[in-house]
């Protein structure tokens, strides 16, 4: 028992090495994460409720961060069309990125929705299992994955219709387009190339 607990224990502590980085840090930043982990950890909660925007998951920037894989993306600070085209391309993910696809930007969703760890989720992607099948596994409606997922990036249609940059017919594509972009996320084999995203068709 005492074996398997500290094989457990090591497997855990190499997990967090490698699959930082592949949330969507750099590798400087993902060196400080994993000496916070254990503060940023205990703050998460106090970041998600002190936000005021209109997500259930949170709102603004998608768990907490400066963007999207690459930090472009800030949910909370999109004001035009184009900026709002290319939070739809970030919710596809980063294939560069492998089963993880940059889990930073949507990290408060997955901790709501799976109610495990990041780094238990990580331990399952680096065994082969896309975020579809840990759901699954969990016995969770992928769907419940995307529908967050969704009402995170959703706050800035929210923002642009009501600024009178998008009539309602143009939020509602959108968030049809966004949710399209989320289900290949959640669902991607590993192997289906990512789309690129250019807007609605004109």
């Amino acid at each position: 028992m005492k074996i398997r607990k500290a094989v457990a224990t090591l497997a855990l502590s190499f997990s967090l090495a490698l699959p930082l980085a592949a949330c969507g840090t750099t590798d400087s930043s993902a060196a400080a994460g994993s000496t916070s982990s254990a503060a940023s950890s205990s703050s998460a909660a106090d970041s998600a409720t002190a936000t005021t925007e209109t997500s259930e998951f949170g709102g603004g920037r998608p768990g907490g961060g400066t963007g999207g894989p690459g930090g472009s993306v800030d949910v909370s600070s999109v004001t035009t069309e184009e900026e709002l085209v290319a939070l739809v391309q970030d919710a596809y993910g980063d294939p560069a990125l492998d089963l993880h696809r940059g889990h930073q930007p949507v990290e408060d969703v997955l901790d709501a929705v799976l109610g495990i760890t990041h780094e238990e989720l990580h331990v399952r992607m680096d065994a082969g299992q896309g975020l579809a099948e840990v759901a699954e596994d969990l016995g969770i409606d992928p769907q419940e994955l995307i529908d967050g997922m969704v009402a995170e990036y959703g706050v800035a249609i929210d923002t642009l219709l009501a600024d009178g940059t998008l009539t309602q017919d143009e939020a509602d594509q959108y968030r049809a387009d966004l949710e399209e972009a989320f289900t290949f996320r959640v669902t991607w084999d590993g192997a289906a190339e990512t789309p690129t995203y250019t807007g609605l068709d004109a």
